[in-house]
């Protein structure tokens, strides 16, 4: 599928920042699982032009939606540097 916007590795790492905090304090209590998904899709739809990146933000989307896995953040972090070093 092609990408329909532009790709910003900031825009993703923010939103995935987001959903980390986001996440982090639903577990303590606190009603932000919806932002956090909707951090999650924002995410995933600045990161069309890397599909790898894309598909694992999916992936770990889908999966928290589903059963409230959490994300892998740290692999999610380590693909968005590998993405930033790689990219002019």
């Amino acid at each position: 599928m092609p990408a329909t916007r532009v790709s910003c590795l900031e825009c993703v790492t923010k939103h995935v920042g987001a959903a980390y905090v986001l996440l982090t304090e639903t577990r303590e209590g606190y009603a932000h699982r919806l932002r956090a998904i909707g951090h999650l899709h924002e995410a995933e739809d600045e990161s069309q032009e890397f599909p790898d990146l894309h598909a694992a933000i999916r992936t770990a989307r889908k999966a928290f939606q589903a059963d409230g896995t959490m994300p892998d953040w740290e692999a999610l972090a380590q693909a968005a540097d590998a993405l930033r070093q790689s990219t002019p």
